[in-house]
Order: structure tokens, then C-alpha cells, then sequence
């Protein structure tokens, strides 16, 4: 096969990526040097980074995608399942299978829950917000989620929905790339009462009244 064809560029960017991510997890985002992660992928070429990513940043933002379209696959599974049993889940069960997708895959995969321990945080840092996180990854499950939620929440203004939602989303990373970095565990019932009370929070956040200073600064001119 030639060097220059599209599988062989296939395999070496996979290469790339597993090496990475395999440095990272053992030693840090900030110990590792490009340098050290061709020669771990078995490349000669010192310029083959470079060339599939074009920087540190964009090496670790397709770690970062990788890792999101498994996350993606395993919750899509969780709402197909969720919609054989229940054509129109309601706001909770939502909460429950955006909740439950990252919490299972820790459960299942532990080369998952260790990307997770680490990168949690640059994941929230790279995609700030769920709008542009769902554009940015093509989460088509997480949007259909998101989109049944807000039937749900209708009595809420949109700009305070799109905030509220954004910090759902940001308690739910951190909570269990938290629990993953600190080495909780994902099996077992207290496993259970963390998943089930995060969704509760989740659940209650979205769907919370919102008090008469919330409601006079979203009336206000001056924002």
C-alpha cells in the first residue's frame, strides 16, 4: 500500500491519537512534548503531526472528538431503547439519558472514565456551551434531547432556558469527570444515588421558578 494513500493516513492519524492520548493520561497534558508522541505512534516522520493536526491544540481536540462521537454512539443507543418504550419521554427521563450516557461509558470503559478524569474540564473549556457543542461534534442525539426538553420548560424565557441549559450541562461534565478523577467508583449503590441525585439537579435546574430578580434583569433594558 502507498505511504500517501488514504488508509495508510488513516492508520498513522489513529496512531497519533492513541499515542497521545495514552502519554497524556500517564503523565499530563502539559509533560508530553510532540516530539515524544511521534515517536511513541512508530513515525519517522516528525512533520506527520503537523500534517494531521496542525497543532498541540488540534491534536487534542480530536482526542477530544474521538472520545465524543463514542460518547454520542452510547447515547443513542440509551434513546432508541428510551423511545421503544415511551414516544414522548418527559423531562426527567431526558435528564436521566443525557445524565446516564458519559456515567455508563465510565462504568463500561475504563480507557473512557481515565479520558474523562483528564480531560473533563478542557472538554467544558473547548466547547463552551451546548449550542455550539451540539454544532461542533454533531451530537444529533443530545440536540433531539435538549429539543424535547425545552417542550417541557415553554413557561421559561428562551435567553434564561439557553443559560440554564448551558449550566446543566456544564454541572453534568464536571460532576462525572469529578468522579472519575477522583477515582469513584461507577458501580454499586452509592454508583446509583450519585447518578439518580445528579439527574434530580439537572432536572430541578432546568425546571426551577425563576425568582423576581432573575425575571426584572431579563426585563431589563440595561443587559
Amino acid at each position: 500500500m502507498p505511504a500517501n494513500s488514504p488508509k495508510s493516513s488513516d492508520s498513522t492519524r489513529e496512531q497519533l491519537l492513541d499515542a497521545a492520548e495514552a502519554l497524556f493520561l500517564e503523565r499530563g497534558l502539559g509533560d508530553v512534548s510532540l516530539r515524544e508522541i511521534v515517536r511513541e505512534a512508530g513515525q519517522k516522520n516528525q512533520s506527520a503531526l503537523q500534517y494531521h493536526f496542525g497543532s498541540r491544540d488540534g491534536l487534542i481536540n480530536a482526542i477530544l472528538s474521538r472520545r465524543v462521537g463514542q460518547l454520542e454512539l452510547r447515547r443513542r443507543a440509551l434513546v432508541d431503547d428510551a423511545l421503544s418504550n415511551n414516544a414522548e419521554p418527559g423531562l426527567r427521563e431526558c435528564c436521566s439519558l443525557v445524565v446516564s450516557a458519559p456515567f455508563l461509558l465510565c462504568r463500561e470503559r475504563g480507557d473512557f472514565r481515565d479520558f474523562l478524569g483528564l480531560f473533563g474540564l478542557h472538554l467544558l473549556a473547548a466547547n463552551p456551551g451546548y449550542a455550539r457543542f451540539v454544532e461542533s461534534q454533531q451530537a444529533p442525539s443530545l440536540s433531539f434531547l435538549w429539543a424535547n426538553m425545552q417542550r417541557h420548560l415553554t413557561h421559561l424565557e428562551p435567553e434564561l432556558l439557553a443559560l440554564r441549559i448551558d449550566n446543566a450541562f456544564a454541572t453534568t461534565l464536571l460532576a462525572i469527570s469529578g468522579r472519575a478523577r477522583r477515582g469513584g467508583s461507577f458501580r454499586g449503590h452509592r454508583a446509583e444515588l450519585f447518578l439518580n441525585n445528579l439527574v434530580d439537579q439537572v432536572a430541578a435546574m432546568l425546571d426551577a421558578p425563576a425568582s423576581a430578580t432573575t425575571k426584572a434583569l431579563l426585563d431589563s433594558k440595561e443587559r
